[in-house]
């Protein structure tokens, strides 16, 4: 049987005094408020199964984290939910899907009139999360009318109203040429999108967005018309939950919050104030808090015009339970779901106490969900309603509240041949110097200003990223946080700082402004994307969200004036690098083959240069005996394909020793605070970073020239080479033409450049097909 006694239930009277939601009503409708936007009689909420129980009331299973482990809220059903409609005059509860024993409800969501609740629900373990509507109030007959807008054989979940007739929610439909997306840490599942119905048509108007390669979640309607949500930004080593916002139609995603500043690693579960661009939501952790954490306030409003939002604001993020960790670490007093705001301010939470965090499964004492009244003030919870064994989630007030403006549709195209067109005014325009303080070295740089730097910029890299459903057997790219990655193309900067190109609708991708030496000024570290038809040009290079910089704002930029550069091309004809075995044995990009050709001959298993090869050693110790588990020898510079086998995020793989030796110094510095990693020898310099192949010192050492210039070398010839600060090693010497000796062209060097600037990946879509070698190598290289 299943849990879910009532017990915690004031009466009537008593809860209208500690809420103070239900006002009175006036004698004169010229003096009386407009009761229907301040009257709360009624909430609605999801009540949703943790404990099974047996025919003795026996936990038989706790399904606290299953499907949830991540702070991403999706895929946990349990059958036996209720969507219940809580009289707050009576105390009266009725369950509004009473016919539907198996269903499991994942949110709840109140139309802008009152009238209707928008919510997602399984109906038994072989249905999936879908779209439905059900009447507040029942007809003559007294049944409540409910319709199921969404179908098929994917799930539909966090759904909300963007205005009266269209509904924005989250899906796992697959709708990629590769399959649905398959986000780096989460293999057994696929990735969530968004897409849009009518409420008149459901199904029949169904449209997908562009595509994220982490998960998106927990959506909220904004006052200007917009859908905000929860985005988990993994690219490179960024890897952690931000706002951002779009318009219905799926066009013009922008950032909310948190790029530069936020209290915790993830912000989910975000409402919209009675304040245009004031939020309430939940910080948490990524993982390991079963999508609990601290409340906070943010005031995104922009002190030039608060009808915009600043997101680059200092100071706008207030932590409103400062009792509550902002991560993982044990709570003292519980954690906060789903707040809402209620039309007097307050706020209407979730709240468990105790520990709250993946170890309840393992207790099997799941933590106890409540709706509660939080007050800021005295910073104390007033219960509302709690049952037994059940979690009760995602309240909202049966109120009306003000409709957003429509914003039009600017197309309706769901075509993925229609390129989407993108592109900057000024590259130069940027907010990353003046607000942040950013600034570039290495190469011609010198501690040079971003906005200086970016004059020096000739191309603008637009790079394609995509997650591991492209490399089937691969669960990670490499020695690399970085996701698959394609250059689309490198567009133009004209003379006024203006570029623009056509590039594929749907799929993420991020820019790198780059110099005369093909390398990257800037690594863009948020993906961006674009539906067909839909033009995202931009004032520059992250300018200052708050300018009036827009392109009908401005006269007529030099690529304006211009066909935008083509950049629309399939699958197959963008540019990969992948490091060895190329599934095409004619491929002319891999890397393995370029260093075979030039260098091999001097840095190899035995050879480095005029001397022997150096070795170091990387060992992990046993936590549980202390004994050393593990050890690999890595050599200084080897680039051959001889194989050898190493540990990286907790995997053990193997990999040619040119791309072990080239990138794991610089991803030890990971490892050394994981499995009591040690380091015996030497460690060479950071012959490859990531992302960065301007503070590589292969790159340095090289040493490339200006495409026009042949005597315009990045590094000027003569002068020393700076020590690396990768564990106080050096690389010493002075900067020569080194790529001259090695007799590598400029265009065989500049692959290496942009491999390294792409992400350092191993594998590519065309080398998934080749895996020489297993996941448990022994033998196979030089682990011993």
């Amino acid at each position: 049987m299943l849990g879910g006694m009532a017990r915690h239930l004031t009466t009537a009277l008593p809860l209208l005094s500690l809420l103070g939601l239900v006002a009175c009503t006036g004698t004169s409708d010229t003096l009386a408020p407009d009761n229907s936007k301040t009257d709360v009689s009624k909430i609605v909420y999801a009540v949703r199964q943790n404990t099974l129980t047996d025919a003795n009331g026996n936990a038989t299973s706790i399904d606290v984290a299953g499907g949830m482990g991540q702070v991403m809220d999706y895929g946990r059903y349990e059958p036996g939910g209720k969507l219940e409609l809580y009289d707050l005059r009576t105390a009266d509860t009725q369950n509004l899907i009473g016919d539907l024993d198996e269903a499991d409800i994942s949110s709840v969501d109140v139309s802008f009139d009152g009238s209707r609740v928008l919510f997602t629900m399984k109906t038994s373990d072989s249905d999936h999360y879908h779209v439905y509507w059900t009447a507040v109030t029942p007809d003559d007959s007294g049944i409540y009318e409910r319709h199921q807008l969404t179908f098929g054989e994917y799930d539909d979940i966090n759904a909300v109203w963007a205005d009266s007739s269209r509904i924005v929610f989250v899906t796992n439909e697959a709708y990629t040429p590769m399959g649905t997306r398959a986000d780096e840490y989460n293999h057994s599942r696929v990735v969530t999108q968004l897409g849009t119905v009518t409420t008149d048509g459901g199904d029949a108007d169904r449209k997908l967005c562009s595509q994220n390669l982490s998960h998106i979640v927990t959506l909220f309607s904004m006052s200007d018309g917009r859908v905000g949500f929860s985005r988990w930004e993994h690219l490179e080593n960024v890897n952690d939950v931000k706002l951002f916002a779009m318009n219905p139609d799926c066009t013009q995603i922008t950032a909310v919050g948190g790029q530069h500043d936020k209290p915790g690693n993830s912000l989910v579960q975000v409402n919209e104030t009675a304040t245009p661009n004031v939020f309430v939501g939940v910080v948490t952790n990524r993982e390991n808090t079963i999508q609990a954490g601290a409340l906070f306030r943010y005031d995104a409003r922009s002190a030039k015009d608060p009808t915009r939002i600043d997101e680059e604001k200092t100071g706008a993020f207030t932590v409103v339970t400062p009792g509550v960790p902002t991560g993982d670490d044990p709570s003292p007093i519980g954690r906060y779901r789903s707040p809402t705001v209620l039309p007097d301010g307050r706020l209407l939470v979730s709240w468990a106490p105790g520990v709250v965090n993946d170890q309840n499964e393992f207790d099997l004492t799941p933590p106890d969900y409540g709706i509660y009244l939080y007050d800021e003030q005295t910073r104390s919870n007033d219960i509302v309603v709690n049952h037994d064994t059940t979690w009760e989630l995602y309240a909202r007030a049966i109120v009306a509240r003000d409709e957003p403006p429509l914003v039009p549709s600017r197309q309706d195209l769901q075509d993925d041949t229609v390129a989407a067109t993108i592109g900057s005014i000024d590259i130069q325009q940027t907010s990353l110097t003046s607000r942040h303080g950013e600034h570039v070295s290495g190469a011609e740089f010198d501690n040079t200003t971003l906005d200086d730097a970016l004059g020096e910029a000739v191309r603008v890299r637009i790079i394609e990223g995509f997650s591991t459903e492209a490399a089937p057997g691969a669960t990670m790219f490499g020695l690399t946080m970085a996701e698959g990655a394609a250059i689309l193309g490198e567009a133009k900067i004209n003379s006024d700082g203006s570029w623009m190109a056509q590039v594929p609708p749907y799929i993420p991708m991020h820019l790198q402004p780059i110099d005369r030496y093909d390398m990257a000024i800037r690594s863009q570290t948020t993906w961006i994307q674009g539906m067909p038809g839909e033009s995202r040009v931009c004032g520059g290079c992250h300018e200052d969200r708050t300018s009036d910089v827009r392109p009908s704002d401005q006269q007529l930029t030099v690529a304006a004036g211009k066909d935008p550069e083509m950049f629309n091309l399939p699958i197959a004809s963008r540019t990969e690098f992948p490091w060895a075995y190329a599934n095409d044995a004619q491929n002319g990009n891999e890397i393995q083959a370029l260093l075979n050709a030039r260098c091999v001959q001097c840095h190899n298993t035995t050879t480095n240069g005029n001397g022997p090869q150096d070795f170091y050693t990387v060992s992990t110790t046993d936590a549980a005996t202390g004994m050393v588990a593990t050890m690999y020898k890595i050599p200084r510079l080897d680039l051959s394909d001889t194989p050898i086998t190493v540990k990286y995020d907790r995997q053990e793989k193997t990999y040619p020793s040119s791309y072990v030796s080239m990138f794991y110094p610089a991803a030890l510095s990971m490892e050394m605070g994981r499995d009591g990693a040690m380091v015996t020898g030497t460690v060479p310099p950071r012959w490859a970073v990531p992302s960065d192949a301007r503070h590589s010192k292969l790159i340095e050492k090289l040493n490339v020239t200006a495409a026009t210039d042949a005597t315009d070398y990045a590094w000027k010839l003569g002068t020393p080479i700076p020590p690396d600060d990768n564990m106080g090693t050096v690389a010493g010497g002075t900067h020569v033409d080194h790529a001259a000796v090695a007799g590598l062209t400029r265009d065989e060097l500049v692959k290496l450049i942009r491999a390294i600037d792409m992400g350092g990946q191993f594998y590519s879509r065309q080398n998934t097909a080749f895996q020489p070698f297993t996941s448990d190598p022994v033998g196979a290289g030089t682990q011993f």
